[in-house]
């Protein structure tokens, strides 16, 4: 066998994971292919082949956003989220942009995830290629694994270094396979090429919990911390916080319709432990909320301490979306890809700063309601009257409205005669703001950024802890079987919420009441929304929690402005044109799986619906 280190090509599934002879990655065109002996009895060349899997792009989910690559995807240059934008987008989040619409985000929201784009495009959910990445990964990890032993001149903490990103990788692949097509084959060693083919599927619950294991073991050969300049590779804490997510994918509603509460109780123990461990640390904390922003855009020495796991992209020039996903106005040049649609479903997720929730028919919220608002809002979303880097030298604000009693005309929202949005506009009222760079050449329409695509970090534990914790014991009980640590599934929530500067739900007042196991629960999942809104979650929240069929997710909202003086507006939250809903239905819980891999025999079953 013959093995080539860092390049991706395009192999089929079945010689991926089913053949013995693959070849794997070149660093370089001209690099020298390496045999077996060679590459699992050294100790650089054994590092390098489990290495290539955090090689930037090429194993991690659409992290393209820069065309500066040779894509084994399809298109050279034309993956990922430069050029697709947000996985968001097909979500109750945001709307895509209608101006660009030969991409594959709107016929997503209508349940379209085999369509004509199923095996041409890496960024599509549900992707051959994704899929077929996926098991690759996993091979190389299991031959690392399988070999590691024959290294002949590595130390014990080298080995120890290579097995436990092996493991951490191994469990990471399989959670994208997991939270994208249910339950699947765990492999323990890389099948042989005469290998009985008709592998059977283990559950979702099992296959959440064999990556638990899988994380487990990772934990325990990886440090806890790793040097800046090293920031991507994986380490205990990561491992532990990752656990933790396994088993809480495991516990939710999809996986566990019954509420089995042993299953919330593993998550909870394990999520527990793990912010014990961070908490002791003395390195892993929340980045101060000055620095919020910081970690997605710009990172700071602060915001290494809270990523537990992600993807950095460091001092590249690039334009348009995602890092600029905000405003196409005539005042910038505008851009073809335009902007994306924040929902006012999204917008009313931020209370008021003192707490209390969000009731569009009040006055104040149809006359002022960007006034006094939790934080983070001011972070994530960009609305009429916003200050923003991008318009403050022109000595005015963000301008978004429909129509104006004065005939003025809306910087950042050109209208149709009909007062509607054209196309490449906020068809809501809204853009995104928390992935706006401060910095931005108008001229050019491109800027140098350092962008940090996180995959967990510390506020996704504490919240995901609260969620175990809450079904587990209750919104304020003590946590059981976790020694020395009493935190509670409230005092998690309230760590998040200080750092922003909103109020613990101390019962002060009625709204701050943590309420039932049930109304708890609801709080949690608002909370996790407003925290991680365009960190690419969304859409497997609503999968695990069970909620895609839920009316308040597929109705899309967004608001009429009319401008009455001045400096005067009204709000009207409207419902959103036939053709911006959601349309999902009950097989859209899990991606189809390709004809292919469902013919290899009658254990590897399709997906309900497909």
């Amino acid at each position: 066998m013959k093995y080539r280190i860092l390049k991706p090509l395009s192999i089929l599934l079945l010689s991926i994971i089913l053949t013995a002879c693959v070849d794997y990655l070149d660093q370089t065109p001209d690099s020298i292919a390496f045999n077996e002996e060679q590459v699992f009895t050294d100790y650089i060349k054994s590092q390098q082949f489990i290495d290539q899997l955090l090689a930037p792009y090429a194993y991690f989910d659409d992290n393209d956003v820069f065309n500066n690559r040779e894509s084994s995807h399809g298109r050279a240059g034309f993956n990922g989220k430069r050029m697709y934008g947000l996985r968001e987008a097909i979500t109750d989040n945001c709307i895509p942009n209608q101006g660009s619409n030969w991409h594959p985000k709107q016929p997503y929201r209508w349940g379209n995830f085999s369509g004509p784009y199923y095996d041409g495009t890496y960024f599509q959910e549900g992707s051959e290629y994704r899929f077929r990445d996926c098991w690759k990964a996993i091979r190389i990890c299991n031959l690392s694994i399988k070999n590691i032993d024959r290294i002949t001149n590595a130390t014990k903490e080298q080995k120890n270094q290579i097995l436990g990103q092996a493991y951490f990788l191994k469990g990471h692949f399989y959670f994208t396979l997991l939270q994208g097509w249910g339950g699947m084959p765990f492999l323990e060693e890389p099948l042989a090429a005469d290998a009985n083919m008709d592998v059977p599927r283990l559950s979702y619950t099992e296959t959440a919990q064999k990556i638990a294991e899988s994380f487990q073991a990772a934990s325990e050969f990886l440090p806890m911390i790793v040097a800046d300049n090293d920031w991507g590779r994986p380490t205990r804490m990561a491992a532990l916080a990752y656990k933790a997510k396994a088993l809480l994918w495991a516990a939710s509603p999809f996986s566990n319709p019954t509420g089995e509460k042993s299953l919330w109780v593993d998550a909870a123990v394990a999520a527990g432990t793990a912010l014990k461990e961070a908490e002791s640390s003395g390195y892993y904390e929340l980045a101060p909320f000055s620095d919020f922003k910081n970690l997605f855009i710009g990172p700071k020495p602060s915001t290494y301490k809270e990523v537990l796991f992600g993807r950095l992209q460091a001092n590249v020039n690039v334009s348009w979306t995602p890092v600029w996903v905000g405003i196409q106005s005539d005042m910038l040049g505008g851009s073809w890809n335009g902007g994306e649609s924040v929902t006012e479903n999204l917008a009313q997720c931020y209370g008021w700063a003192d707490g209390s929730p969000i009731n569009p028919s009040d006055t104040k919220y149809r006359t002022n309601p960007y006034d006094g608002r939790d934080p983070r809002f001011y972070q994530t979303i960009m609305y009429n009257g916003a200050v923003n880097s991008m318009v403050s030298n022109l000595s005015r604000t963000v301008q978004i409205w429909n129509e104006a009693s004065d005939n003025t005309i809306a910087k950042e929202l050109l209208v149709t005669e009909q007062k509607v949005a054209k196309a490449g506009y906020t068809y809501t009222g809204y853009y995104n703001a928390k992935l706006c760079d401060a910095v931005f050449d108008v001229s050019t329409q491109r800027k140098s950024a350092s962008i940090m695509w996180n995959i967990i970090r510390l506020a996704d534990l504490y919240l995901y802890y609260a969620e175990a914790a809450n079904r587990a014991w209750g919104p304020t009980t003590a946590p059981q079987g976790i020694a020395g640590f009493t935190m509670t599934a409230v005092l998690a929530v309230d760590k998040v919420r200080v750092r922003a500067g909103m109020p613990k739900f101390d019962g002060s007042k009625p709204w701050l009441v943590p309420g039932s196991v049930s109304e708890f629960e609801r709080i949690i999942r608002n909370e996790i929304r407003i925290e991680t809104a365009f960190e690419e979650k969304r859409f497997y929240d609503l999968r695990r929690w069970k909620i895609m069929l839920d009316n308040e997710v597929l109705e899309q909202k967004g608001v009429y402005i009319k401008k009455t003086g001045p400096s005067a507006f009204e709000y009207t939250v409207v419902t959103c044109p036939d053709n911006l809903q959601l349309k999902w239905q009950e097989r859209h819980y899990l991606f189809p799986i390709s004809r292919t891999n469902v013919e290899l025999g009658p254990n590897f079953t399709q997906n309900p619906g497909w």
